[in-house]
């Protein structure tokens, strides 16, 4: 599936500076095969209040101050599925144990990356919904540190996209795997206030 939705633009220089220090990390910018952008829903919105807990309420410097995010083409002439690759620092603002990653939030973060994945789909006069999310925990995510999260359509059939994802260490190890349902709907617009 090609790439229909996502705007690409060069990782701004302190986003890279962030990741200086974390070799795996810092290959992703200099990746020719992984096109940075911007996630839609880390963008705070001027007219509505959509997408404020992961562009307000998650974006903060104990939370997730720095998240990029990169699209992988499959190579050519092949049947490989695209992906998306996001980067995240996470601070001890999502732990539920000491040091460790709440399992709650992590979901959220599966949500959001499997989200992201989807929503490059979706004809652009609908919205799109959660509809199912399973979480299998693989290991804890340590706080503060920085994660490597995968994501990918499996399928699509009418209304309905299926999506998994991976929340990783950056060296190959899945802390956390997540396999999503996602409903597109008639577009949700901004409700009059009284």
């Amino acid at each position: 599936m090609a790439s229909k939705q996502f705007i690409y633009q060069e990782a701004p220089p302190e986003t890279k500076n962030h990741f200086q220090s974390i070799p795996w990390a810092l290959k992703l910018f200099s990746d020719p095969t992984l096109q940075p952008f911007t996630s839609e829903s880390r963008i705070v919105k001027t007219a509505h209040t959509g997408d404020t807990f992961t562009a307000r309420t998650l974006a903060t410097e104990d939370t997730i101050p720095v998240w990029q995010s990169f699209h992988k083409l499959p190579p050519p002439g092949t049947e490989s599925r695209s992906e998306t690759i996001t980067i995240a620092k996470l601070g001890s603002g999502v732990n539920g144990h000491i040091d460790i990653c709440h399992g709650g939030f992590l979901s959220v973060l599966l949500d959001e990356v499997i989200g992201t994945a989807a929503d490059n789909l979706r004809p652009r006069d609908k919205s799109m919904m959660t509809a199912y999310l399973k979480v299998d925990y693989k290991a804890p995510v340590m706080t503060p540190s920085t994660v490597l999260c995968r994501a990918w359509v499996e399928s699509s059939a009418g209304r309905k996209m299926y999506g998994k994802g991976t929340v990783e260490d950056g060296e190959g190890k899945v802390m956390a795997f997540g396999d999503a349902l996602f409903i597109t709907t008639d577009k949700i617009t901004a409700r009059s206030k009284l």
